[in-house]
């Protein structure tokens, strides 16, 4: 009997401390929480990558047409896109023949191409102008509206290099892999076009939309 009272005695101790462990356990549990915010900006970045340093149009005949054709690519991060722009870098012309020598003896280009009131020919004339391909350029990129509905006669639209940057082409959402623009040159001249070797340069600049 007096062992089952001692039993019975020690049962309730251990559940008497249990107790108060467990009283003394939720007395010390207060807590406090707060939200923290965290940013980032990550800034643009744009590569332009030519895929030829020089076009080399050949021998014109006057009076005989020829092309050639080239492509560039731009990578870039740009949450809104972006856009090409091009410009000859000779205010008087895109090709002559002294560079800055005088006679400036010049070949001509055909109606400088403007963005804002897009001016593209199926004719451009005896001279020297550019048309955005649709074979070669990403879907993403052409508007027939600017360039017309496919490369070939008489649809393709040319024409002349401005001699300030104008737009060409453009995507206004992020694509995050490279994308390609091509496009083709197209040289004519009048029979009294001096002969000789004519060279210039132009600038293709790409810019991530705002």
């Amino acid at each position: 009997m007096k062992n089952k009272r001692r039993v019975l005695s020690a049962l309730l101790v251990v559940a008497i401390f249990a107790i108060y462990c467990g009283a003394a356990s939720l007395a010390q549990a207060a807590s406090d929480s707060k939200t923290q915010t965290i940013t980032l900006s990550v800034t643009s970045t744009i590569t332009l990558t030519l895929a030829d340093a020089t076009v080399a149009l050949g021998t014109l005949t006057p009076g005989t047409p020829i092309f050639a054709a080239t492509s560039l690519s731009v990578t870039t991060n740009e949450y809104n896109g972006w856009n090409l722009q091009v410009k000859r870098d000779d205010p008087a012309s895109t090709l002559n023949m002294n560079g800055t020598s005088t006679p400036d003896i010049t070949f001509p280009d055909a109606t400088p191409w403007n963005y804002s009131v897009p001016n593209g020919s199926i004719t451009p004339g005896a001279n020297l102008s550019f048309h955005v391909l649709q074979t070669g350029t990403d879907a993403a990129l052409y508007d027939a509206g600017l360039w017309g509905t496919d490369d070939t006669a008489p649809n393709a639209l040319y024409a002349g290099f401005p001699s300030a940057n104008q737009q060409i082409a453009s995507v206004g959402s992020y694509v995050g892999t490279a994308q390609t623009v091509a496009y083709a040159l197209q040289a004519d001249a009048p029979g009294t076009q001096q002969s000789g070797n004519y060279s210039g340069t132009i600038t293709m600049t790409a810019i991530t939309n705002p």
